[in-house]
């Protein structure tokens, strides 16, 4: 029969302290590997686009597929301004730790990269331009 007693230095003993430390892994890696795969769709998606869009001007084939499969529009086009400005997914601003809403609120849009909220170590390209928000020094 299982112990239903809490003991109060539970916290201190190794076994649970294993279990603690291995589910907040499984939670962050969980997390990590579905904002990844999410990033990797919306690139997938935006290829596909692109690929087809000899057939058809992109605005009106956009707009089709949103209709046909029940997406929003804006939902494709962003997919398809991220494969064009990021071909390469490995050329991503901030790698593996980039998610979908930072893509777009970020490096989307109206082409001008917005200041990242909060403080951030700069990660120079070069000896003048941080890749994370532009900044040059």
């Amino acid at each position: 029969m299982k112990q239903t007693v809490i003991p109060k230095d539970l916290a201190k003993q190794d076994w649970f302290k294993s279990l603690t430390d291995d589910c907040d892994a499984i939670i962050t890696e969980s997390v990590f590997n579905s904002r990844w795969a999410l990033v990797e769709g919306y690139h997938l998606l935006g290829k596909r686009l692109v690929e087809e869009s000899d057939k058809l001007e992109i605005t009106a084939l956009v707009k089709e597929v949103a209709l046909t499969i029940n997406k929003s529009e804006r939902t494709l086009f962003y997919a398809v301004q991220f494969v064009r400005k990021y071909p390469e997914l490995d050329k991503v601003p901030e790698g593996k730790n980039i998610t979908w809403v930072k893509i777009i609120t970020n490096y989307l849009g109206d082409g001008k990269k917005k200041e990242p909220e909060g403080d951030h170590r700069h990660e120079w390209l070069t000896t003048t331009t941080c890749k994370i928000c532009g900044k040059t020094r």
